[in-house]
């Protein structure tokens, strides 16, 4: 089971260049088993209202289809989730990346991510 950070996630629509030989060919051969939070869609949302990012249509047409064209699978922020990020090592100050590590560190799955601070917790496996 594999994790999309919000960026891989967008890279993943936007511009594979951006990923490397290994991360390119782990997607291709776990089509079937990638994973999203949820909470990279309000992240992106976000972004997107404040112009920092641009996405080609509404949020909801656009999660929607990636969603579709990737058969990406959807985790909520459930409850454990949101207890176990606030509760992580102060190593990264963003909530929606600590909400992605918890996610991550619940479910034992591993990231796709660029962020070099994720690597500072231990219980997860970051790829890049």
């Amino acid at each position: 089971m594999i994790l999309l950070d919000t960026c891989a996630l967008i890279w993943l629509n936007d511009d594979r260049s951006k990923f490397s030989k290994k991360v390119i060919s782990l997607i291709t051969e776990n089509l079937d088993s990638l994973f999203v939070s949820s909470i990279s869609f309000m992240e992106i949302g976000i972004k997107s209202k404040k112009e920092k990012l641009h996405i080609p249509s509404s949020l909801e047409e656009w999660s929607n289809r990636i969603i579709k064209i990737y058969s990406l699978n959807v985790i909520p922020v459930s409850k454990d989730i949101a207890v176990k990020a606030p509760m992580l090592p102060n190593l990264h100050k963003d909530p929606f990346d600590r909400i992605i590590i918890a996610t991550a560190i619940v479910n034992k799955m591993k990231i796709i991510t660029a962020d070099k601070a994720f690597k500072n917790y231990t219980q997860i496996k970051v790829i890049w």
